[in-house]
């Protein structure tokens, strides 16, 4: 039986909580469906949600969110998790990506 370096299941607990946040987001915010997509790169596991919604605030997830207003926690809280979390909004909705590296 081999043993997963320490820290390692932090790591993969908090790249799925940090999908799930954003997947949940899709389906309450962005047109009620979204495309979830999950694949490796080298040394980093990728997730990316895209769907139909438009953000609106350039800065989401970027700034903590206000304790007693609702919502706005799960791209902060991707953001505080992941290595790396990139949000596009085109014309016919948003792209959001995370990467976490399989070690930090």
């Amino acid at each position: 039986m081999t043993s997963s370096p320490p820290g390692a299941q932090v790591r993969v607990d908090g790249l799925v909580l940090a999908v799930n946040e954003i997947a949940t987001n899709s389906i309450r915010h962005g047109g009620g469906s979204g495309v979830l997509k999950v694949w490796e790169d080298g040394d980093f596991f990728l997730s990316q949600v895209q769907d139909t919604g438009r953000m609106e605030k350039p800065m989401a997830g970027r700034l903590q969110p206000i304790l007693d207003e609702m919502g706005g926690r799960g791209l902060w809280l991707a953001n505080q998790l992941c290595d790396l979390v990139q949000v596009r909004t085109f014309e016919n909705g948003n792209v959001v990506r995370i990467h976490m590296a399989r070690e930090g």
